[in-house]
């Protein structure tokens, strides 16, 4: 989905879109900016930006390319959570609204965990944590590509704990996971591969390397000790 780009003095009208499970979509908004949306995620933005800012609102997760313009900065609000750019491409997930992560690519964002907080500046390789409720954040350094890794169409871990291995399938599958053991949620995996692959050769690879064992039925996905 492609905006033009043209000038206003008026109030934006804003659009909205909302990805399902299952779906993704990228968006180029006017500015030339250019969004890629996760699915289980919605974007309200302006079809055409003001001459003061840029500013969209997210719920879910998107990688954002920002198209550069030092004289109006870019802004990313989810609640009370705030993320302000000039150009940049950063990743932001804001799937659990009691914390969010965005981690930098290229360039410079400072975000806020909420109105009362001060601004805190991320540099390229580095993820921040916020916590919306009582504002602490930290800041680490890390590998980016696993946390980008979907915009790409691929599906890696790295020491990831397979309840939240389980939340992407469930996105991006379209299906319901169901653990007849509390301890399996715990289990951590390592991988890389193509996330549009059978979602049966992702659960076979699973069950080669652990105790673990899938049942599925229709769009249900059962999780049990081998």
């Amino acid at each position: 989905l492609v905006y033009p780009e043209t000038d206003t003095t008026t109030a934006p009208v804003y659009h909205k879109i909302t990805i399902p499970r299952g779906g993704e979509y990228i968006l180029r908004l006017a500015d030339g900016t250019r969004v890629w949306l996760n699915s289980e995620t919605e974007l309200e933005y302006p079809v055409v930006f003001t001459k003061k800012q840029r500013q969209v609102f997210l719920k879910g997760e998107a990688y954002f390319q920002v198209a550069k313009d030092c004289q109006k900065p870019f802004i990313v609000k989810s609640g009370e959570y705030q993320l302000q750019v000039y150009g940049t491409e950063f990743n932001l997930n804001t799937y659990h609204t009691d914390r969010i992560e965005a981690v930098l690519v290229k360039g410079s964002i400072g975000f806020r965990a909420n109105a009362g907080c001060k601004e805190i500046v991320l540099q390229p390789e580095q993820l921040g944590i916020a916590n919306t409720g009582n504002g602490k954040t930290e800041v680490l350094d890390v590998d980016v590509y696993p946390y980008i890794a979907w915009k790409n169409k691929d599906m890696v871990f790295v020491n990831e704990r397979l309840e939240s291995i389980m939340e992407k399938i469930e996105r991006w599958y379209d299906v319901n996971v169901f653990f007849q053991n509390e301890r399996l949620k715990d289990l951590r995996f390592y991988g890389d591969m193509k996330r549009y692959s059978d979602i049966r050769e992702i659960l076979a690879y699973l069950e080669k390397s652990s105790d673990v064992r899938f049942q599925v039925n229709g769009r249900t996905l059962i999780v049990c000790e081998k």
